[in-house]
């Protein structure tokens, strides 16, 4: 992995499928965006949470990438499906790893 990125999308209560079908839609556009190398999704049953494992070439691709998500409107999307709105969303951002710990 070069850049970790996780974000978590806590679904409200009933709106599991919704979100799954919304990501479902949005994610081939952020796997074939400019630094993406991969996407990886988990869902954490117990809580309703979708987690992406993301790994990015740079963490200034991630950050570009999220600046056009907000840009083009898909938090609005994501807003009424998420436990606490687009509040709600967490992400972790990691970026590289460190391999003399």
């Amino acid at each position: 992995m070069k850049n970790l990125v996780i974000v978590s999308f806590p679904a409200k209560e009933g709106m599991l499928d919704n979100l799954k079908e919304t990501l479902k839609l949005a994610l081939p556009e952020t796997r074939s965006f400019d630094g993406c190398i991969s996407v990886v999704t988990f869902i954490e049953q117990s809580t309703e949470t979708i987690h992406l494992i993301e790994d990015w070439e740079t963490l200034e691709h991630q950050a570009k990438y999220l600046n056009w998500r907000v840009e083009t409107g898909l938090l609005d999307v994501l807003e009424p499906l998420l436990e606490g709105g687009a509040s709600g969303l967490k992400a972790t951002i990691c970026g590289s790893p460190h391999y003399d710990i």
